[in-house]
């Protein structure tokens, strides 16, 4: 135990409990006191902490604890980039641009995916707070952690009596502020899809294996590839005006309603569905421009309009982006995509990543002001016009640095 802290011009400090000829030095007196160490490597970026484990056995015990990767996801941290695949390039082996949204630019942690050996190449199919869920092949699944390269391998799914091996969507639930586990929810077809029963299965990391998650009946227009993790639920889009959740800890499916149908059109069209800093958020894609942000409320009660985007500043910037071929009230007269909503620590600095012919653009809600992120390279052997529009907001991926175990 620590008695005396000594005030001496070369700032040794002394214990008592130890041989009178030995003085511990201010680093190791810290070094040596857990709970004060702990509470400076809290304040630190995930980039140093990754570094800190090799000062000894002692630090990264101390950072690879669960209770200190918990701790550390409850504060609130940035996205670091996105992760983009080139949406007219071939599925097997893709490639992944990096955008990055730090202000300190890390390196990009990967162009392809190599952590397991297979002719396929690996695909990721979603993101979920610093893990990614990713496949190669038919029903070959992974968990992996961009930042500490750690990934898991998933058994196959467990395809029972009357259950068939068509898959319609698998998805990544994971919330560190609550526990290290995760879970991963798979949707298939069964044999008797005529009559839309659909088959669910769930993998958890605590157990390692999958187990039967019952059956359910599928609104039309329903996209469970496209599920978010939000408010403890996966919560997937739907085309009709009604879609799905299911909530994990409850292991329980319920309806969520969507937007009204636009007079005129048959069914929703949506361009984005996402989570950013908290929030469930819809784009609908029903004209050119202004659109609008929708915003679900956490009781699920109904959406409501978070934002109005007008692009009339944007594409007099960028001119290019407009299609002067089509009718101005055409739905498609500016060439764009939605890469993501995404918010800093305050959520009042939401901002919009647009992808323009050749180009990323910022574009702040606040005060409507905008600006060209990165430039993206076009493709040699496309044409000009819709097909240089190389991401769509399916291809984009969250990339949050974490120190979650897999």
């Amino acid at each position: 135990m620590l008695s005396t802290i000594g005030t001496k011009s070369n700032s040794n400090i002394t214990s008592s409990s130890l041989s009178h000829n030995y003085q511990q030095s201010p680093a190791e007196v810290i070094g040596n006191l857990d709970d004060l160490l702990t509470e400076i490597l809290l304040r630190l970026p995930i980039k140093s902490l990754l570094k800190f484990k090799s000062v000894s056995k002692h630090w990264l015990s101390l950072i690879s604890n669960p209770v200190f990767c918990h701790r550390l996801s409850l504060t609130r941290k940035p996205i670091t980039g996105l992760f983009v695949h080139r949406f007219a390039l071939q599925v097997s082996n893709p490639e992944y641009d990096f955008i990055n949204l730090d202000s300190n630019p890390p390196s990009p942690p990967f162009r392809t995916l190599t952590f397991v050996n297979t002719s396929y190449g690996i695909q990721i199919l979603q993101s979920c707070n610093g893990l990614l869920l990713c496949s190669s092949g038919h029903s070959n699944y992974y968990v992996y952690n961009p930042t500490t390269k750690q990934y898991r391998i998933l058994p196959q799914p467990r395809i029972g009596r009357g259950v068939s091996r068509s898959i319609f969507g698998v998805n990544l639930a994971f919330d560190p502020s609550k526990s290290s586990d995760y879970k991963v929810i798979y949707v298939g077809a069964c044999d008797s899809f005529l009559g839309g029963l659909l088959h669910m299965e769930i993998y958890s990391s605590e157990t390692s294996d999958w187990r039967y998650g019952g059956t359910l009946t599928a609104p039309s227009g329903i996209n469970f590839n496209t599920g978010v993790f939000w408010n403890g639920a996966i919560n997937w889009v739907s085309s009709s005006e009604t879609s799905l959740y299911f909530d994990i800890d409850q292991e329980k499916l319920q309806e969520m309603p969507m937007p009204p149908v636009p007079d005129g059109w048959d069914s929703g069209i949506y361009q984005y569905f996402g989570e950013s800093g908290g929030h469930l958020l819809l784009i609908d894609l029903c004209g050119a421009s202004p659109f609008v942000v929708h915003e679900m409320r956490t009781d699920y009660s109904g959406w409501f309009v978070k934002h109005r985007v007008d692009l009339g500043g944007v594409a007099a910037a960028f001119p290019e982006m407009i299609r002067t071929y089509l009718d101005p009230e055409d739905s498609h007269y500016y060439g764009y995509s939605l890469l993501g909503v995404e918010s800093e620590e305050n959520d009042d600095d939401s901002y919009l990543l647009l992808h323009l012919p050749n180009k990323v653009v910022h574009y702040d809600f606040k005060d409507k002001t905008f600006n060209k992120l990165v430039d993206v390279a076009p493709d040699g052997n496309q044409a000009a016009d819709a097909s240089s529009l190389q991401y769509r907001w399916f291809g984009a991926f969250q990339y949050y640095q974490c120190l979650a175990c897999v």
